[in-house]
């Protein structure tokens, strides 16, 4: 009898802890607020990005440099907004965690100083092109300085705008 009424007791101990467990499956998920912070955050970095972008667009550095150049520069400058547009769309549509990491890994190698660094690239090769217009070696490495600035983008490496700047280096070095 007594083991009877332990097996009973067991039974009913067991439903009862099984029970809540069946009915809390039951309840609808709550929503990931994780994602809607990541969201949030992401969508305000890529709205500072984009404003340095705009600001940059039309500063000092970028108008006084000659027409041309500054006509492509800022046509840079707008395929790199374009591509934060790009990123604002990935993130709005992000459902998961997952989504919004790799968003962020992407925004972190975007960097906007790229452009900054370009316009300073630009200045100092068109300061050197009048003094250097005799010596065809140093109009050469100007030529390749300017082409592998324009070249670069707000994804391109710390060695890329490395190789710009040695073109410069290299004119004023020939020019004495």
């Amino acid at each position: 009898m007594k083991r009877t009424i332990r097996l009973t007791a067991g039974l009913v101990a067991t439903a009862a802890l099984v029970a809540p467990s069946g009915l809390a499956t039951a309840q609808p998920a709550k929503p990931d607020h994780s994602v809607k912070g990541q969201t949030k955050q992401l969508l305000k970095d890529i709205a500072g990005k984009d404003a340095r972008l705009d600001r940059m667009s039309t500063s000092d550095a970028v108008t006084r440099l000659a027409d041309d150049t500054e006509a492509t520069l800022v046509a840079n400058i707008g395929e790199a907004r374009t591509d934060l547009g790009e990123f604002k769309t990935a993130v709005e549509a992000a459902d998961s965690t997952v989504d919004t990491k790799a968003v962020r890994k992407e925004l972190r190698s975007f960097r906007v100083e790229n452009f900054r660094i370009v316009a300073n690239v630009l200045a100092k090769a068109e300061r050197l092109e009048e003094s250097a217009a005799s010596d065809a070696e140093a109009v050469e490495h100007l030529t390749a300085a300017e082409d592998a600035a324009l070249a670069i983008t707000a994804t391109s490496t710390k060695a890329d705008i490395r190789a710009a700047r040695e073109h410069v280096k290299a004119a004023q070095a020939e020019l004495g």
